[in-house]
């Protein structure tokens, strides 16, 4: 498959989350004369580069391995053009030899989450005005209620911190995930099996035109694996709550997967002074949390 290029300017007004461990993988993959190239035009001006000059430094020992089986070919251009085009599957990075693509590197990092999926995947339209209607006319005030008995009035405690800051396990939110949860674990046994199976296809990020690898980069180390094959029969897979906001898919009693259903910033997002929709509780302006954005689908 044709290689397509990157171009510096792109990938200097990158500002994606994650794009430094991206860069950091990439550099480790690289020709001496493009790691200089690239070095002096993106990293050495980039506001991540200690990340990614740590990247380099423990990917670069990852792979190693793949030097030695020559599975890196000498006469290689190294592309991050895949972080702009979908068609190009899950691969973030791309070993090019010439104009052909060899391969692709999926770089994870902090965890090994293999994909964000909207609510759209799991929930219909239908589902997402109800809940929200009752997270507006119901759970928001029991939620401000909940927080104003345990934690007292919403004030600045200091900076931007204020005296809800950080509070974790609240029975309010969770009770309104667990209603999310009841209608994901519903559609799915309405769902057809082209529905479940683009799921699947996505979660495991199966439809990849080339091959590709798997990078679990943390601060210490990186992980370099083949991608998990999905080889289940769909009309197997059920599903069933886990822990407070999580959807286990199970397969004979075995995990293969935990999807974390969430809101995105919070319960309630900081907003600022002027924004849209804004409302005061107390000292703080807040405005509605997104429980419908993306969540998170994790592979065991």
């Amino acid at each position: 498959m044709f290689c397509p290029k990157h171009s510096y300017i792109e990938l200097l007004n990158n500002y994606n989350t994650g794009i430094e461990y991206e860069y950091g993988v990439g550099l480790a993959l690289m020709s001496n004369t493009q790691f200089n190239d690239f070095f002096n035009e993106v990293v050495s001006s980039h506001s991540k580069r200690d990340v990614i000059e740590n990247v380099y430094r423990i990917s670069s020992r990852t792979f190693s391995n793949l030097f030695q089986e020559a599975r890196i070919p000498k006469d290689r251009y190294v592309s991050f053009a895949s972080t702009q085009n979908d068609d190009l599957g899950p691969s973030d990075v791309l070993v090019c030899n010439n104009e052909e693509i060899k391969f692709g590197i999926s770089v994870k990092y902090a965890n090994a989450n293999n994909w964000n999926p909207s609510s759209r995947n799991f929930l219909k339209e239908k589902d997402i005005y109800e809940l929200r209607q009752q997270y507006e006319n119901i759970f928001l005030h029991k939620y401000i209620d909940y927080m104003r008995f345990h934690y007292g009035s919403c004030v600045t405690v200091k900076g931007s911190t204020n005296t809800w800051s950080r509070k974790k396990n609240n029975l309010v939110t969770e009770e309104f995930i667990d209603l999310i949860r009841d209608r994901v674990i519903s559609n799915w046994l309405e769902m057809s099996n082209i529905e479940k199976q683009s799921v699947f296809d996505k979660g495991y990020q199966i439809n990849s035109p080339f091959n590709y690898y798997v990078s679990e980069v943390t601060e210490f180390k990186c992980k370099l694996s083949e991608p998990k094959p999905f080889n289940f029969d769909i009309n197997d897979i059920y599903l069933v709550k886990d822990g407070s906001s999580c959807v286990a898919f199970k397969f004979s009693d075995k995990t293969l997967v935990k999807l974390q259903v969430k809101f995105n910033n919070g319960f309630l997002e900081k907003a600022k002074v002027g924004q849209n929709n804004a409302f005061k509780i107390d000292d703080i302006l807040f405005k509605k949390g997104d429980p419908f954005g993306s969540w998170n689908f994790n592979i065991l």
